[in-house]
C-alpha cells in the first residue's frame, strides 16, 4: 500500500489516541517538573548518594505517586545531589540491598507495606513466613536509620505501619485524619533555619490535603518543626486540643536523620519550584550533606 499524507495524519491521530490518560499526564508532568527544578543542589554531596524511593501501598493509593517518583528522579539527576532508585518490592529492604542506599524515601506509602495484601487467603505456613519476613525487614529498616542513614517521608508516609510504633516515632507522626483539602496559609517557624531558606522568610499559601497526627507520636518535644498550618487561613480548627498542626519537621534518630513533610497529595506539589528546593534541602539533610540543628522545638525555646 502506498503511504500518503492522509495515511500519515491518520496514523499520528491513532497513535495519539492510543496514549492513555496516565501516559498523557506523565508527559505533562515531565514538562512541568523540568521547568520547576532548581539548577543546583544546596551543597555538594560529600559522596555519590543513592536514594531509595519506596511507594508500595496496601491501603489508599495516591494518584500523585507517579509524579512524585518522576520529580525525585529528575531532581536528583538535575542537581547531582543523588541518584533516585524507585521500587515497590519490599525485598529491597533486605540487608544486602538496603546497605547500598544513603536514605529511604517513603513516598505516599500506606498501611503494612512489608506484608502481602492477601494474608487472609494464605496458608498458615505462608502466613508465618510472611510475618517472619515482615519482622526481619522492619529490624533492617530500623537499624539502617539508627545506624546513620536517612529517612524521608512525603504525605502518607505517616499513614503507614500502624502496627509498628518504632516506625511512627522515627517518622515523627501517625495519621489521624485530614480535616483540610483547600488553600491554606503556611507559617515558617524559624525563618533563619537553613532548611527553610527556599521560602526567603516569607509565609506562603498552597493547596493540598493536610493531615493531623495522633497524640503520642507527634510532639515538639521530639521534633524540630519547620513549617506549620496558619489556622487563621482555614475555618476548620481540626481535632487537636493544642491546635498544633505541623506541615514539615526534622529529627535525629540515633545516628540518623529524618525529614518529613505533609505535602504530596496533589500532583502539583511535585512541580512547585519553591517546594522542590525545600524538598531537596530536606533530603540533603537526611543524607547528611546539609548540617542543620534538629534540636526539638520545645527544647530549643528554653
Amino acid at each position: 500500500m502506498r503511504i500518503t499524507i492522509a495515511h500519515t495524519v491518520l496514523f499520528a491521530f491513532l497513535a495519539t489516541r492510543a496514549v492513555d490518560a496516565e501516559g498523557y499526564n506523565k508527559i505533562k508532568a515531565r514538562k512541568y517538573i523540568s521547568e520547576a527544578l532548581p539548577d543546583r543542589a544546596g551543597v555538594e554531596p560529600k559522596n555519590p548518594r543513592r536514594l531509595l524511593v519506596f511507594s508500595k501501598t496496601n491501603g489508599f493509593r495516591h494518584d500523585s505517586i507517579s509524579s512524585g517518583v518522576m520529580s525525585l528522579q529528575m531532581l536528583g539527576e538535575k542537581t547531582g545531589a543523588f541518584t533516585a532508585v524507585h521500587s515497590e518490592d519490599a525485598g529491597i529492604f533486605e540487608k544486602e540491598s538496603l546497605v547500598t542506599f544513603d536514605a529511604v524515601c517513603m513516598l505516599n506509602t500506606t498501611r503494612e507495606v512489608f506484608l502481602p495484601r492477601n494474608m487472609e487467603e494464605m496458608s498458615e505456613g505462608d502466613r508465618k513466613k510472611a510475618i517472619e519476613t515482615d519482622e526481619r525487614l522492619k529490624a533492617n529498616f530500623k537499624s539502617f536509620v539508627e545506624g546513620g542513614k536517612g529517612l524521608i517521608g512525603f504525605h502518607a508516609a505517616t499513614d503507614t505501619f500502624y502496627q509498628w510504633a518504632d516506625y511512627s516515632l522515627m517518622m515523627g507522626g501517625l495519621f489521624s485524619g485530614h480535616p483540610w483539602h483547600e488553600e491554606i496559609g503556611v507559617k515558617i517557624e524559624e525563618p533563619s533555619h537553613p532548611l527553610v531558606a527556599a521560602f526567603e522568610g516569607k509565609p506562603f499559601k498552597v493547596v493540598d490535603e493536610i493531615y493531623q497526627f495522633k497524640k503520642g507520636f507527634y510532639s515538639r518535644d521530639r521534633l524540630r518543626v519547620l513549617l506549620s498550618l496558619d489556622l487563621s487561613s482555614v475555618k476548620n480548627e481540626g481535632g487537636r486540643d493544642d491546635r498544633d498542626y505541623a506541615l514539615a519537621w526534622i529529627r535525629n534518630v540515633g545516628k540518623g536523620r529524618t525529614f518529613y513533610t505533609v505535602f504530596g497529595h496533589r500532583d502539583q506539589i511535585f512541580w512547585n519550584p519553591v517546594l522542590l528546593k525545600f524538598f531537596l534541602d530536606g533530603i540533603q539533610f537526611a543524607m547528611g550533606d546539609i548540617e542543620a540543628d534538629a534540636t526539638p522545638s520545645k527544647k530549643s525555646e528554653k
